[in-house]
């Protein structure tokens, strides 16, 4: 092992060095582009949770247009009602 050490001492450090050098003190280190593809996914993510989103708002404003699902929404959301019609509100 000594004469391993001796040897292959300045093969050894090099390498070490290089090793430190990428993983810590280089501008790209590994540390970083796991962090970078963590908040990839992440945004990914939300995209896909936002297009959803903006895909149901779409097809609710489609509903607003129609007669029907405004006035049902109307009573159910804003508890309105036609003439001549009383509500009762049962609370659970």
């Amino acid at each position: 092992m000594k004469d391993f050490w001796q040897k292959y001492r300045i093969w050894v450090i090099i390498t070490i060095a290089f090793l430190l050098i990428i993983t810590v003190f280089s501008k790209n280190t590994v540390i970083e582009a796991m962090a970078i593809r963590r908040r990839i996914k992440t945004m990914q993510q939300e995209q896909q949770y936002y297009r959803e989103k903006a895909r149901e708002d779409s097809t609710f404003l489609e509903n607003l247009k129609q007669d029907w699902f405004l006035e049902k929404y109307a009573r159910e959301t804003f508890y309105m009602k036609a003439r001549g019609e009383e509500i009762y509100l049962l609370e659970e």
